[in-house]
């Protein structure tokens, strides 16, 4: 009946091992050539818009099926595990698999306890229609740029070919350039990327406007999706080794 602190963790059923039961459910669901994904981020100051954002995806999904969704960080503002809850309640009404990326401000105070708790590992990967989607921390500052976040020797042993997938989509929160990332690791994190050629390309939040761009020379593509914020959203449509990115408003 009370609360003692704000800063107790308490997640039960479904708000916990979140991610791995969102893959289990896609490792069942029938896939196509087609793949489309819906993104937001950056919700944590929006529960309002967070929640728009979830009617407009399923009501999308009833004429556009979307196999998942990603929430690419930032889904509390000050880590609390309230503002966890908050956003997982929205999340859940999604008609779709969703799964969610760590944020610089979901690491306040003990929220990076509470997003192991809630999401589980802060890096992670599965493979959907011969594509490996990756997820992994980039909030080196949240780690006091202690020169292993992001690590980039997961991201390599992750990248390396295999008869399992064909290609890959690296999705983080907080990009290279961003003051928030360790700019020792800048270089190391890029060639990694560009290493085995077969990055299609990668997406981020943080910066909270959406953005297209290619920011090093080796051609991949950085896409920083639209926080709810702005009523838009994007979704990101691969089929047969190309990819276009879509907005749509709500």
């Amino acid at each position: 009946m009370f609360d003692y602190s704000t800063y107790v963790i308490d997640f039960k059923g479904e708000n916990k091992a979140v991610n791995l039961t969102n893959i289990e459910k896609l490792s069942i669901k029938k896939s196509s050539d087609t793949i489309r994904i819906a993104f937001t981020g950056d919700t944590h100051i929006n529960f309002d818009e967070f929640e728009d954002f979830v009617s407009a995806v399923n009501n999308l999904n009833e004429t556009n099926p979307i196999d998942f969704v990603v929430h690419v960080g930032d889904i509390a503002d000050f880590g609390l595990p309230q503002q966890y809850l908050w956003g997982n309640s929205y999340l859940l009404n999604l008609n779709c698999p969703y799964l969610v990326v760590l944020g610089n401000h979901d690491m306040v105070g003990n929220g990076g306890l509470a997003y192991s708790e809630m999401f589980g590992e802060y890096n992670f990967s599965f493979i959907y229609s011969d594509i490996k989607f990756i997820f992994i921390n980039t909030n080196s500052m949240e780690f006091n740029f202690n020169g292993q976040v992001p690590d980039i020797s997961w991201l390599d042993s992750q990248l390396q070919p295999n008869d399992n997938f064909e290609s890959a989509v690296i999705i983080f929160h907080v990009p290279p350039l961003s003051t928030d990332f360790d700019t020792t690791l800048e270089d190391g994190f890029s060639s990694v990327i560009a290493k085995y050629n077969n990055v299609l390309f990668s997406v981020h939040g943080h910066g909270h406007h959406h953005e297209v761009y290619k920011q090093y020379s080796d051609s991949i593509t950085y896409v920083n999706v639209y926080s709810a914020e702005h009523l838009k959203f994007n979704v990101i449509i691969i089929s047969k080794g190309n990819f276009k990115v879509e907005t749509h408003e709500f």
